[in-house]
């Protein structure tokens, strides 16, 4: 049987945070690369240890368009156990990001200060738009 373009594929990828280039230094966070394009049905980033670094600041999205995902935040204030959707996580229960057309690969951006320890999990599910669609 083959795929059904019908039933969204899942990804996940968890990051945890050292402090090193690409793993919570300024600069960016590699999430997935994206091949011509998909539509994100539903995207979540959960925090699963405390993120930690002075005055680090994350944004999801992608390159041009670093905040198109989730906002700028203070890493700090992105606690165990919380979703982060927004400039305010929330713990137990939060809106998914819905319904996001994306053409370049999906990164997190570290500004400020470095992220030097925590973990974060971003779970999403996409459908491909283009031909060639496809997330990984």
């Amino acid at each position: 049987m083959g795929f059904n373009a019908r039933v969204p594929r899942k990804f996940i990828k968890t990051i945890t945070f050292t402090g090193a280039a690409g793993l919570g230094a300024q600069g960016t966070v590699a999430i997935a690369t994206v091949v011509g394009s998909v539509l994100l049905t539903h995207l979540t980033a959960r925090c699963k240890t405390l993120l930690a670094g002075a005055s680090a600041t994350v944004e999801l999205g992608v390159a041009g368009n670093t905040e198109a995902l989730i906002a700028q935040s203070t890493a700090t204030d992105i606690d165990a156990g919380e979703f982060w959707q927004d400039t305010s996580p929330e713990a137990g229960v939060s809106p998914a990001i819905v319904d996001k057309a994306v053409t370049g690969n999906i990164i997190l951006t570290v500004g400020t200060a470095d992220v030097t320890s925590g973990v974060l999990e971003i779970v999403g599910y996409w459908l491909p738009l283009s031909d060639d669609g496809a997330l990984g």
